[in-house]
């Protein structure tokens, strides 16, 4: 090879190596750019699918509000209960009573040691807080004579009974969902919520609950879909109802109600702080959902002392992960994580305990 030849190979060389760097420099710098469009087009395809399967607003809210004392009030409770599955109680507690269970709550949660239980979808928990030492300034709820001439006047003289749920939340994300047992626990609901068992008896349990601030300005409380109690499904059409309740105030709903919380998590907010309890008719219902309840109550309790963190940069980190983790499933249709939420609620169809007709009428023919 001569020097001329060698020197056009090499100068041939430099120029393929400079236009595959070219072509590599100009391959990276449109990167971000595609990133972006394809970011984009994500983003665009889930906003319009949120649009188009978004739970409408009630055109028309149905009034359930309860003035304890006012004439017939237990008759419109019974009856929005029956109705609409929800009724909203004012004034049931005195202001100042909800500020200490606020103060109790917001240390618990938010204190120099954050001790409530994280939970996977965002927020935080206190299951069982009868249980918990630091929440013996709220041992008098469940048993308050207020809320027992509600629960009273609900349940219509029929024996009732506190079934064991008690929960704090504090910031906690809450797509829609009915209230039944779910996951391991879904074992203990032997008998289908939707029919009556082999005598008769109706599931009728119902929550209690009471947020420790106001939100009379807010769709930051509970939203409801009114009558989606006595169906298995959430009938989006209905469209929901954003309950208003001040300090003080109780809302009292079937637990089989369609309902959601609050999907965004606020880390420079006051704290979206609540607690509940329930209470059940005393039948086979209340007591499956009991033995549910506290074995699940019990394991997220356990799971909770062991995840005590002191304020700092696990706590940041925490903040972080929920608020991306509501940005999230704010954006997702709620029709879809309801897909999730509620998929237990298929399975309870075919949970019927009632006597089949065959059965009844041989029965029946047996006694003749």
């Amino acid at each position: 090879m001569t020097s001329a030849s060698a020197g056009a190979l090499a100068a041939g060389v430099w120029r393929l190596q400079r236009r595959l760097r070219v072509s590599a420099h100009r391959a990276m710098a449109a990167k971000p750019s595609a990133c972006r469009s394809v970011l984009f087009v994500v983003a665009a395809v889930a906003g319009l699918g949120r649009w188009l399967l978004k739970c409408p607003v009630n055109a028309n809210p149905p009034d359930v509000v309860v003035e304890i004392g006012g004439t017939g009030w237990e008759l419109k409770l019974r009856s929005d209960l029956s109705t609409h599955g929800y009724a909203h109680i004012p004034g049931l507690f005195k202001r100042e009573e909800v500020v200490k269970l606020r103060a109790l709550a917001e240390d618990f949660c938010y204190g120099e040691t954050r001790k409530a239980l994280p939970l996977s979808y965002g927020g935080y928990s206190v299951p069982n807080f009868l249980g918990v030492p630091e929440f013996a300034g709220a041992a008098w709820l469940p048993k308050d004579p207020r809320l027992h001439s509600v629960l009273g006047a609900a349940f219509n003289g029929t024996e009732y009974r506190f079934a064991s749920h008690n929960d704090v939340g504090c910031d906690f994300v809450g797509v829609w969902h009915k209230d039944v047992l779910r996951g391991n626990v879904a074992k203990f609901q032997e008998c289908d919520v939707w029919s009556p068992d082999s005598i008769g008896e109706q599931h009728e349990i119902y929550k209690v609950m009471f947020y420790l601030q106001d939100h009379v300005h807010d769709e930051q409380a509970m939203k409801v879909i009114p009558g989606s109690h006595v169906l298995r499904h959430t009938p989006w059409e209905t469209g929901y109802v954003a309950l208003h309740p001040r300090m003080g105030d109780a809302v009292i709903f079937d637990q089989r109600l369609s309902h959601a919380g609050n999907t965004f998590y606020d880390v420079f907010g006051k704290g979206r702080l609540f607690i509940q309890v329930g209470f059940g008719r005393a039948n086979r219902f209340t007591d499956e959902f009991e033995r549910g309840t506290q074995e699940r109550q019990n394991t997220l309790q356990e799971r909770m002392l062991k995840t005590v963190q002191p304020r700092g940069w696990p706590t940041m980190l925490a903040d972080a992960k929920f608020t991306l983790l509501g940005a999230a499933l704010s954006v997702l249709p709620p029709s879809l994580l309801n897909l999730f939420s509620d998929a237990d609620v298929k399975a309870h169809a075919e949970k019927r305990c009632s006597k089949p007709a065959a059965a009844s009428a041989t029965s029946a023919n047996s006694e003749l």
